[in-house]
Order: structure tokens, then sequence, then C-alpha cells
């Protein structure tokens, strides 16, 4: 009975529509990847709290100075030494590995990535590197809860929906932040947005932010008042500050692809180098090593001078745009917060040195370079402004931080012509990700959903009986398996006219495969594969047939089908050729 349920539930899955079990793949999704968040967590905040001055898990300006170069030049060392152990395909992490696994692996993180990514994560955080843990955070929860619906054997469209999932539920509970996390999921992750596909993230964000918060409660992340924008006269210099943070991405990720062309040396050079170069940078401003939310709260108050901001800003964002593009398995959606930080604050600073009367309050400003920042680098414009508003729990930001947001895409974008940073590094690794509508829509629907199950397995001499049962039953498909067990696919319209006027005694057989002209060769397709995987595999074979099975199936008739390339073509109103 139980066995019956879980394949009628597969067979519900194969549907993008089918809102009820996605609901609960939501859930599932949600609570799987809570569980991981809060153990990462607690497994790098516990070591730090214990270890850094004032038991602050954020305090590594409280060391003793000689350790601002040796703790992150030997965690490097260590994390490369141990990462040469490890397949180079293995090393792959983050949130582009994600991204590439949902779009070109249908949904399937590999384990081997997701302990990686967890290991490599926690000694890189640990030991200060520059970057923060959502990236670690998303690839762990979206692995996860890819794992979970891969052990239960769901349709491959079904785990790309998982992967969503993970992803949303792992930046809500890292940052308290539900609808930025069910948004940075369909924008940056799925690249498309569908009612059907909200239901399920938007529950996976709402489970695991519950979780998170009876664990760690529900703190505001960056308690700013109601600071708000005082005059519309102020619009042009937030225009202005958005055209300065889309630079500032921009240099990011010109960085980024400078150190990503070394992708191909040695990881323990490459992740040695990351090592020296921020701890040199954190020689000069120990504030830049970590997450660093304590630089940021402090950037909020105002504790900084615009010479230290401004210092602030240039070594984070060197820091970490190095380290990303040399490898290490670190996050920059953090990082992206206070490089923007701290470039509101200091522009902030110049203008309200310059116009007194006008200006807002300088964390206003501060506000509003975070959005702008992580917008660009990002390339999630909407992400980063819900984020803001979720982080703040301040309305009164929307209106100029759109300005702000939009200015610095425009900015990156257009007049340097880049990529996000995950773009930039999946082009890099050629990773390429194909999100033009009629693939997104290939992906969205497993073969089991549009295969034709009307099928009869003859062989290939018909005897007498068989004839009259096939002329007793309105059979659309004929399979014959020929000598050398490949499958022979013909229709109806072109079996029934011979079968039905052939004339048979008991004793006489039918060559089916020498009689009939219109037939086909149909290659064997798994059927928790993807429409997009089915026209693949198509193309690949130079077939226009495939005959779908369910290897899984151990009891009960067998579940498989035909697909052909014109059911794909009129199902979708499309002509889908080679």
């Amino acid at each position: 009975m139980l066995n019956k349920g879980i394949v009628n539930f597969r067979r519900r899955l194969a549907s993008p529509d089918a809102a009820l079990p996605y609901a609960i793949l939501g859930l599932a999704a949600g609570a799987i990847t809570a569980v991981f968040m809060i153990i990462f967590r607690l497994m790098l905040e516990w070591p730090l709290e214990a270890w850094l001055p004032g038991q602050s898990a954020e305090n590594f300006e409280g060391l003793p100075r000689h350790w601002y170069f040796i703790l992150p030049v030997s965690g490097a060392l260590l994390l490369g030494l141990l990462m040469t152990f490890v397949a180079p395909a293995h090393r792959f992490t983050g949130i582009p590995h994600v991204i590439a696994a949902l779009h070109n692996g249908r949904g399937r993180l590999p384990f081997k990535n997701i302990i990686v990514q967890f290991v490599g994560g926690l000694i890189a955080l640990l030991t200060g590197q520059s970057g923060g843990r959502e990236g670690p955070a998303v690839h762990i929860g979206a692995g996860a809860s890819s794992q979970a619906g891969a052990q239960l054997k769901l349709p491959n469209n079904s785990l790309r929906v998982m992967t969503a999932c993970g992803t949303a539920a792992a930046i809500a509970a890292s940052f308290n932040t539900p609808i930025a996390g069910v948004i940075f999921a369909m924008e940056v992750v799925m690249m498309e947005y569908t009612v059907a596909g909200f239901i399920p993230v938007i529950l996976a964000a709402v489970t695991a932010t519950t979780l998170s918060q009876a664990v760690f409660g529900a703190v505001v992340f960056l308690p700013s008042s109601q600071v708000t924008m005082t005059s519309l006269l102020e619009l042009p210099f937030i225009a202005l500050l958005g055209c300065a943070a889309g630079f500032l991405s921009s240099i990011f990720v010109l960085i980024q692809q400078q150190c990503l062309r070394l992708i191909n040396r040695p990881i323990l050079l490459r992740l040695g180098l990351a090592g020296l170069f921020t701890g040199l940078c954190a020689l000069l401003a120990p504030e830049i090593l970590g997450i660093g939310y304590d630089s940021l709260q402090a950037t909020l108050v105002g504790e900084y001078s615009l010479q230290i901001l401004l210092l602030l800003m240039a070594l984070k964002l060197a820091a970490t745009a190095v380290s990303c593009g040399l490898g290490m398995p670190i996050g920059i959606i953090g990082p992206s917060l206070l490089v923007g930080a701290f470039a509101g604050g200091a522009i902030g600073g110049i203008g309200a040195q310059l116009f007194p009367n006008l200006a807002a309050e300088h964390s206003f400003y501060v506000l509003m370079g975070m959005a702008a920042v992580m917008g660009a680098i990002l390339n999630a414009p909407l992400a980063a402004l819900l984020a803001i508003i979720e982080l703040t729990h301040n309305l009164n930001i929307i209106f100029p931080a759109m300005l702000a947001v939009i200015a610095a895409h425009l900015i990156h974008k257009e007049l340097f012509g880049l990529q996000s940073a995950h773009q930039t590094t999946l082009l890099a690794m050629q990773q390429a990700v194909r999100s033009n509508p009629l693939t997104l829509a290939l992906l969205r629907t497993s073969a089991a959903a549009l295969m034709d199950r009307n099928l009869r397995h003859v062989s290939q001499h018909l005897t007498a009986a068989e004839q009259e049962k096939l002329l007793d039953a309105p059979v659309r498909w004929l399979v014959i398996t020929n000598a050398e067990e490949q499958r022979i696919i013909v229709h109806r319209e072109h079996w029934f006219p011979l079968i039905s006027t052939t004339k048979l005694d008991e004793a006489q057989t039918v060559d089916l495969l020498a009689a009939l002209e219109h037939r086909r060769r149909a290659a064997i397709f798994e059927i928790n594969g993807t429409l997009m995987e089915a026209l693949e595999t198509m193309n690949k074979e130079g077939l226009d047939s495939l005959f779908v099975y369910n290897s899984y199936q151990r009891q009960g008739p067998p579940d498989e089908g035909i697909i052909t390339r014109e059911g794909l073509s009129d199902y979708y109103n499309l002509p889908i050729r080679f």
C-alpha cells in the first residue's frame, strides 16, 4: 500500500502543475535545509565564540596582530592541502554549482561536493577568510534537499524544484528573510517566475525560517529605526550612489575574472594565494576578516571615519573577489552587503558635508549602498530590494532603493557589459546555462507527464491469437523487440490496416518487421527524465521516438510509454527539430 502511494506520488510530480505534491516537497525541503543550516551555523559560531576575544564570533580584529596574517594563510594552506586529495569535479561548490546542477544536471547535486562544501566552508570561515556563509548554506541546503529527492527516486523535474526550495530555505534561514529567499531562488537560481513554482519555494522558506527562529530567535538583522529620505532633491544623489555601486560591482567581477584565469592551476597554489592576499589586507584592516557583520553594525551607527570606510571598502572588495576567483568555498552575498555598506557610508558622509541641511541620516545611505551593490553583483535587483527591507523591517527605503539598485544594475550590465559574479564563474568553468523559455518549460516537466501509455508488446512473428487480441483492443502503439534487443515501434495508423486485412490460421504467422513499412526505432529512456533530457536523447541518437520505462518498478503492471518528437512539438506548439 505504501509502495503504491509513493508510485502515485511520483506520477503526480511528473507535471509541474501538481500543486499539493509540490507543496509537500516544499515543506520537506524547508525542514531538511533548516536542520543542516542550524548544524552548520552552530559548528561555525561555537568555536569562534570560544576562541575569539569577547566571546564574539565576529571579533577577529580583537586577536593579536600577528594572527591577522597567520590565521587566513594557514587556513588557506590547510584547505588547499585537503583539496588536493579531492577530485577536481568534486571541488565545484557554492551557488554557481547549484545553478549549474539545476539547469545542466537536472537538479542532482553530487554528495561528495556537498561534503566538500560543508567541511571546506567551515574551515574557510573559521580561519577568517573574507567571505560569507550564504554560499555554503545554499549549496548544503539545496544539496541535502536534492539528495533526499533522489533517495525517493523522484522525477528529475521535481529534483529541480527541491533544489530551488533548498536555496530559498537556506537564504531565509541564514538572514531571517523568507521573501528575499524566495525571490533569490527564482531570480538567481531558477531564472524564471511561475505561479506553480512559487508554492513549494514559499513553503520551504517559511518552514526554514520558523525552525531557524525557534533556535536562534526572531532577530532583526539590521535595526536601523525608520530612517527615510528627507527630500526629493536627494534623488539625484541617490542615483549617483547607485552608479558608484555599479562601478564597485564591476570592479569586483573584473578582479574575479582575472583570478579565474588561474582555474587550471593547482588548488594548493590558488588557495594559498587567496589566503596570502587576505592576510596582507588584514594587516592593514583586520575588519575584513570573516563574515564581518560586526563591521556592518559599526558602519550603520557611524563609528568609522571617511578614510577608514574607503579603506575597508577597497580591501573587503579586493580580498573577497580574489578569494572567490581563486576557488575559496565561501559566499559573496554577505561581502557584497558589507562593501555596499562601506560605500554608502562614505558617499553619505560626503553628501552630508556638502549639503548638511538636505542629507538624510547616515544609516540611510548605508542601506542604499548595500542594496545597490548586492543587486548588481548578483544580477538580482528584486532580491536585493526585498533583502534590505526584511533585514531592516523598514518600508521607507523602498522608493529610493529602487532607484539606487537600477542605477547600479545599468552601470554594471550596460556600461561595463558584465554578467553577475555567479555567471562569470560558470562561464570560466564552461558551464554555460541556457535559460530560454522553451528550455525551462521542458525542464519543468517529466517524461511521465507526456508519454503515451497506450501500447502493447508483441513478438516479431505475430500469431493468429495475438492478431485477434490486437483487433479487439484500442491499442495505439505496437512495441517490437528485434534480434538486437532494439525497440521498434509502429503507430496504429500503420499497423492496423495490415493486421486487420491479413487472414491467418492457427499455424501461420506474419513477420511484422518485414511486412510493416512505417516503423521507428526508439531509444530507451528512463521515466524520471525531463522532457529536455528526452529531446537531447533524441538528438544524440538521431531518432524521433523514445521508449520510456521505469527501471525502479518492482511490482504491478509496468509503467512505460512512448514519446515522439511530434508529440513534443504539438504539446508546446513549437517546431522542435534537431
